[in-house]
């Protein structure tokens, strides 16, 4: 976990701090010549983070551990950043170019905040919008079902196939004569992760596994049992226990993913018409090349 956690941090820190490095907070955690680090800026990122609250879910006790980490990175980014200034890497003209583009993007992202907080949304216009978009928020197609796997190793030889088969096809005549599907999988399955449970892999939905296997289950009728299913990981008897058909999900059970999708759908229509305005102020010139194709599309 200690890999994990520290893997992450080196990954992310760079950006980590950008917004607050002017905190007024008084508590300093960290202070290396001209920079410091305030309390309130690794609190923010820890909320706002969610790996690392993926990570304090699960191991609330990694708190501290996660702080020091972050701290130390944050000393060693100030400690190589010093040392880059003392060789006057600030003044390189390949930095000063990376600086502006840092620049450029942390005030694209805070005007673009700043007029995205204007934005108003009701719940009259989430349901409107849900009820435009009932086809987004459908549950697919799903069956419920057991099964009994016959593993075959990738390298198998024909022999082994064959072997595989025949153990499947008899296993399917015991359960045709009456045998107990669920205890012959206790028995037989070598999916170690389902036979305890009779061979439970509960509800499938459409997409969700592998295809040669979604082919042939959603064939099958509750009650059915299949002839030997080949797949990847070997051959599968395969009982359907009920098909669940697809449906549109209620409002009230997909209300904050609407709400997300909604106001997703805003920003971006907020973001096209400030496009368009700064277009018109600023006239910005791009001095492509265009193809027949490009310049034909410009002009629809």
């Amino acid at each position: 976990m200690k890999n994990l956690v520290l893997t992450f941090v080196i990954l992310l820190f760079i950006g980590c701090f950008c917004s607050n490095v002017w905190s007024t907070q008084k508590k300093v955690l960290a202070e290396v010549g001209p920079y410091k680090l305030y309390e309130e800026d690794v609190e923010d990122l820890i909320e706002k983070d969610i790996q690392i609250q993926k990570i304090l879910e699960s191991k609330p006790e990694l708190r501290d551990e996660i702080i020091r980490a972050l701290v130390n990175r944050w000393v060693n980014l100030s400690l190589l950043a010093l040392a880059g200034k003392r060789e006057g890497l600030d003044k390189d003209p390949e930095v000063k170019k990376e600086l502006i583009e840092i620049e450029k993007s942390i005030l694209a992202k805070k005007y673009f905040e700043k007029k995205a907080k204007k934005l108003n949304i009701n719940e009259r216009e989430i349901k409107e919008y849900y009820k435009k978009n009932k086809e987004r928020y459908k549950e697919p197609e799903g069956v419920h079902v057991k099964h009994i796997l016959i593993y075959i190793p990738k390298d198998a030889d024909k022999a082994t196939e064959k072997e595989a088969l025949e153990k499947a096809k008899q296993i399917r005549a015991q359960i045709l004569k009456g045998a107990k599907f669920e205890e012959l999988a206790k028995i037989y399955s070598n999916d170690a992760g389902s036979k305890k449970r009779g061979g439970d892999l509960g509800i499938i939905k459409k997409g969700q596994t592998i295809p040669e296997f979604e082919k042939e289950i959603f064939k099958l009728k509750p009650g059915e049992i299949s002839r030997p299913i080949r797949s990847s990981y070997g051959y599968h008897i395969v009982k359907v226990e009920e098909k669940i058909p697809e449906r549109i999900l209620p409002f009230e059970e997909v209300k904050d993913l609407v709400k997300k999708d909604y106001l997703q759908k805003k920003q971006e229509e907020l973001m096209a018409q400030i496009l368009q305005k700064l277009y018109q102020e600023y006239q910005p010139k791009i001095y492509l090349k265009l193809s027949k194709k490009d310049i034909q599309n410009e002009g629809r």
